[in-house]
C-alpha cells in the first residue's frame, strides 16, 4: 500500500481486469470461457498504473505526493482516473 494524504491506497487488480472486459461471452475450441478485453482500455489502464508506480520523488510524508508543486499533470490524471474506475482503493483498515 502507498500512503498519500495520510491515507493508504492499494491497486485492485480484479477491478482493473473488470474495467478492461468487453462483456462478450466467447469460448475457445474446447468450450472453455475466454475473457475478452478491450485492448485500448487495457493499454490505458496499464499506462496509468505505470505512471502511478513511476512517481519516485521524495515527498513530505504529511502531504503525500500531492504536496509537491511539481507533481506532474500526467500523474494527477492517472491517479484520478484509477480512483474513478475503482482500480485504486482507499484502505480504511
Amino acid at each position: 500500500m502507498g500512503e498519500i494524504f495520510g491515507k493508504n491506497y492499494y491497486l485492485d487488480l480484479d477491478a482493473a481486469v473488470a474495467v478492461c472486459k468487453t462483456g462478450d461471452n466467447i469460448q475457445d475450441e474446447d468450450g472453455k470461457d475466454i475473457v475478452e478485453i478491450n485492448v485500448f482500455k487495457y493499454e490505458m489502464v496499464k499506462m496509468a498504473i505505470d505512471r502511478i508506480l513511476g512517481e519516485i520523488d521524495e515527498v513530505d510524508e504529511e502531504m503525500g505526493v500531492f504536496g509537491q508543486k511539481n507533481t506532474s499533470i500526467s500523474f494527477r490524471l492517472a491517479f484520478n482516473t484509477l480512483i474513478k474506475y475503482g482500480i485504486i482503493i482507499e484502505d480504511n483498515e
